[in-house]
């Protein structure tokens, strides 16, 4: 993971998670996540217990979670609680900065071990 206080996200090192890449980039406490979905790529139902926001960059997703289906466009944002299960879908090609706290330290793992 990179220590820097800062960094242009799409020159990080990236997780590829079906169709979906993660650039994720971490303080002490608090991390973010550029993800970049292809037209027709789905994040599919899961849940984690880090609390999520995701604010639509570019793009169209629709977010099922609760039972619920609703569509998110440009300037859009949806928050996650802990453990809460969540699925997206992106209708377009669809740019997400997503937040977590605490830091996802699965995703750092991930990049050390892809890194070796």
């Amino acid at each position: 993971m990179n220590n820097s206080k800062f960094a242009q996200m799409n020159q990080l090192p990236h997780l590829q998670v079906g169709n979906l890449k993660l650039f994720p980039f971490a303080g002490d406490k608090l991390m973010t996540v550029q993800a970049d979905l292809p037209k027709g790529s789905i994040a599919a139902k899961h849940s984690h217990p880090h609390e999520q926001m995701s604010y639509v960059v570019k793009g169209q997703v629709k977010v099922r979670m609760k039972g619920e289906e609703f569509t998110l466009s440009q300037g859009g944002v949806v928050h996650f609680p802990s453990n809460e299960e969540h699925e997206l879908e992106a209708v377009e090609d669809t740019l997400l900065l997503d937040i977590f706290t605490p830091v996802r330290e699965d995703f750092i793992q991930k990049l050390k071990e892809a890194a070796k």
